[in-house]
C-alpha cells in the first residue's frame, strides 16, 4: 500500500506539467434532485487513464439522441479533459464526473449542471466520497453502480469502459447493460506496470524527462522552472532507488541484502509524499511565473513595435503606396499583353472565389481589349450584382441582350438585379422569359435538373408579390423533375406557411 501511495504521489507531480489551453469547467455547479432526474437514462463512460496520459489528456465523447433525457457520467482514475459534443436532438440534463485525480470538462452548454466527485483537489475533510471505475465486473464497478443509484435514483442504462480511452459515442445502443460480457483482461504490460511501482515510476520519470527537454529548449537550462524540475527528477530517482532496495531487503536467500533498510513506516512515507507535493506546487508556481514573464516581454515588444510604427508612419504609408502603384502598373502591363479570353477566364476564376475586386479588374481589362466579348460582359454584370451596384449590372446586361436577346445568363442577371431593387413586375417579365427560353431550348426536365438560376428567381419574385398560386405552380414543376432540391423545397415550405398565415387572417 505504501508503494502504491508513493507512485500515486509521483504521478500527481507529473500531472501539473500538462497545462490546459482551453476554456474548461472545473468546479461543480449543481446536482439535480432525484425527482428532477426520474425520467432520465443513466449512461456511463469509464477509464483508468486517457490513452496518451502524460502527453495528451483529452478524451472525446459524442452524445447522440437516445429518445430520453440523459444523465451523463464520465469517470476516471487519472484526470482527463473531457471534450463533450452534444448532437442536435440529444437532451443532456446532468453531467457527473467522479474520479481520483482532478478532471476537466469542455463543450457543455452553461445550462447543463456538472457535479465533480473527485479526491483531488478537495480538502481532506471533503474527499472521502470519491469513486471511479472502468470495469463493470470489479469492486470499483460495483461501488460505482451503487453510488450512482444512490445519487440519482436511476439504474445504469449503458456502460462503456476502457483501461486507456480516447473517444466514445453515447447513443443508448453501445454498452447496454444486457450486453456486458465477462471481466475484461488488462494487457500484460499494463498489469506489470501496476504490480511493479518501480516500473511505474520509471515510466513516469521518462515522461517528465521529455517535458524537461521541451522546457529547456524554450526557457533555457538555467531558468528557475527547469532547475526546480531537475530537483523533482532527482527526488523521483531517489525514490526509485529506495523502492528497489526495499524490494531486495524483503527477499530471501543469497539475493537478499540485509544491510538495506525496508521502506519507512507510514509516517516517513507521508513526509516523502508531502515533499513531492510541495515540489509539484513550487514547480507549478515557477511555470506560472515563467508564463507571466513571457507575457510581459511580449507586451513590451508589441509596445515597442507600435511606438516605432507611429514614429515612422509617413514613411510606412509612402512605401506602401509605392508598392501598390508598382504592383498596379505591373498588373496593367501584364493585362495589356494578355488576350481578352484569358483575362475573362481569370475574371471568372476570381469570381468563383468571391474575389469581386479582382474579378472586376479582369473583366474590365478584357473588355478594354475586346469591347464585344460577351463572356466578359456577362461576368462584369454578375460582378456588379455581387458588389450590389445594381444599376451598373442592369446596364451591362441590357447592353449584352441588345446584341444577344436570348443570352440566358444576361436575362437571369437582369431579372435578379431588378428583383433586388424591388422592381417586381420588371423582374417577373425578365425571369419568366429566361426560364421559358431555357425550357424551350432544353426541355422542362433538363432545365429543372440543370439548375436554371432564373427559375429560382422567378419563384422568389412571385413569392414577394404574394402571388402564391403561381409561386407554388413553378416550384412544384421544378420539384417534379428534381424532388430532392433543398433550396426549392425550402422556398415551397415558406410559400405554404405564408399562404396559410394569409388564410387565417
Amino acid at each position: 500500500m505504501i508503494r502504491r501511495t508513493l507512485c500515486t504521489a509521483a504521478i500527481a507531480v507529473f500531472g501539473i506539467i500538462a497545462l490546459q489551453a482551453v476554456d474548461v469547467r472545473t468546479a461543480s455547479a449543481k446536482l439535480l434532485s432525484k425527482d428532477d432526474l426520474k425520467d432520465c437514462q443513466l449512461h456511463v463512460v469509464g477509464i483508468y487513464s486517457p490513452k496518451d496520459h502524460g502527453d495528451d489528456d483529452r478524451v472525446f465523447v459524442e452524445v447522440k439522441p437516445t429518445g430520453k433525457p440523459i444523465v451523463l457520467v464520465l469517470s476516471g482514475y487519472f484526470g482527463a479533459q473531457w471534450n463533450v459534443k452534444i448532437d442536435s436532438g440529444a437532451d443532456v440534463r446532468q453531467v457527473i464526473i467522479p474520479g481520483y485525480f482532478e478532471h476537466y470538462v469542455t463543450g457543455l452548454p452553461e445550462s447543463v449542471p456538472v457535479e465533480f466527485i473527485t479526491y483531488f483537489p478537495k480538502d481532506e475533510s471533503e474527499n472521502s466520497d470519491y469513486f471511479w471505475a472502468y470495469s463493470w465486473h470489479s469492486n470499483n464497478g460495483r461501488e460505482l453502480r451503487s453510488r450512482l443509484t444512490e445519487i440519482t435514483g436511476l439504474e445504469i442504462s449503458s456502460f462503456q469502459g476502457e483501461y486507456s480511452g480516447s473517444s466514445f459515442v453515447v447513443d443508448g445502443k453501445r454498452g447496454l447493460i444486457t450486453d456486458q460480457g465477462p471481466v475484461p483482461t488488462r494487457p500484460e504490460s499494463q498489469t506489470q506496470v501496476e504490480s511493479d511501482p518501480g516500473q511505474l515510476l520509471r515510466a513516469q520519470a521518462a515522461q517528465v524527462e521529455l517535458q524537461r527537454q521541451k522546457l529547456m529548449a524554450t526557457l533555457g537550462e538555467n531558468h528557475p522552472s527547469v532547475v526546480q524540475l531537475n530537483k523533482s527528477l532527482d527526488l523521483i530517482r531517489a525514490e526509485l532507488s529506495r523502492i528497489g532496495a526495499a524490494r531486495l531487503s524483503s527477499g530471501s536467500g543469497k539475493q537478499a541484502n540485509r544491510s538495506t533498510p525496508d521502506i519507512p513506516a507510514d509516517t516517513d512515507a507521508r513526509k516523502t509524499i508531502e515533499l513531492l507535493v510541495r515540489q509539484s506546487f513550487e514547480l507549478e508556481t515557477q511555470l506560472q511565473m515563467a508564463r507571466v514573464e513571457k507575457a510581459q516581454a511580449d507586451l513590451q515588444r508589441i509596445k515597442s513595435q507600435l511606438q516605432e510604427r507611429q514614429q515612422n508612419a509617413e514613411q510606412i504609408i509612402k512605401d506602401r503606396v509605392d508598392q501598390l502603384v508598382q504592383q498596379s502598373e505591373m498588373a496593367a502591363q501584364k493585362d495589356a499583353d494578355t488576350p481578352a479570353s484569358v483575362l475573362s477566364a481569370e475574371g471568372w476564376a476570381a469570381w468563383n472565389k468571391r474575389d469581386w475586386r479582382t474579378a472586376l479588374a479582369k473583366f474590365q481589362a478584357a473588355l478594354s481589349k475586346d469591347p464585344e466579348y460577351e463572356n466578359a460582359q456577362n461576368g462584369l454584370g454578375w460582378t456588379y450584382v455581387h458588389l450590389q451596384e445594381h444599376d451598373k449590372a442592369i446596364a451591362e446586361f441590357k447592353k449584352l441582350l441588345k446584341k444577344s436577346p436570348t443570352h440566358g445568363g444576361a436575362m437571369n442577371g437582369l431579372g435578379q438585379s431588378l428583383l433586388m431593387q424591388g422592381k417586381l413586375d420588371d423582374a417577373e417579365r425578365e425571369l419568366l422569359k429566361a426560364t421559358e427560353d431555357a425550357i424551350s431550348q432544353w426541355g422542362e426536365a433538363k432545365a429543372a435538373t440543370e439548375g436554371v438560376a432564373a427559375w429560382y428567381g422567378l419563384v422568389r419574385t412571385y413569392q414577394q408579390k404574394k402571388d402564391y398560386l403561381r409561386a407554388k405552380n413553378w416550384a412544384q414543376r421544378l420539384l417534379k423533375h428534381k424532388p430532392g432540391d433543398e433550396t426549392m423545397n425550402a422556398m415551397l415550405r415558406e410559400i405554404d406557411a405564408a399562404e396559410s398565415a394569409k388564410t387565417t387572417q
